[in-house]
């Protein structure tokens, strides 16, 4: 077993976590849905995204308050940035 001083533990779990990191962008629906559902189908993960939604309505307002539409196939960096501010991150 190896031993790591404190420096290497600490560069280790720096590129863990970088590597980890969840960026706020644009993305797909679909896409987005499996990083939040990740053992269901697309489909089924973006109708769970689609409840969670739906049943906050604070979150439902402010997601499509703005210029994007209900139906447009990805969410825009704010959308993506509000779904964060109320659901953490994936």
């Amino acid at each position: 077993m190896k031993k790591y001083t404190s420096s290497e533990a600490a560069s280790s779990e720096d590129s863990e976590s970088a590597a980890c990191r969840f960026e706020i962008k644009a993305y797909l629906k679909s896409d987005l849905a499996l990083l939040y559902f990740p053992c269901l189908s697309a489909e089924a993960a973006f109708r769970k995204l689609r409840r969670w939604v739906n049943f906050n309505p604070s979150l439902h307002h402010e997601l499509y308050e703005g210029p994007e539409g209900k139906n447009d196939q990805i969410f825009s960096k704010r959308q993506v940035a509000v779904l964060v501010k109320y659901l953490d991150e994936p």
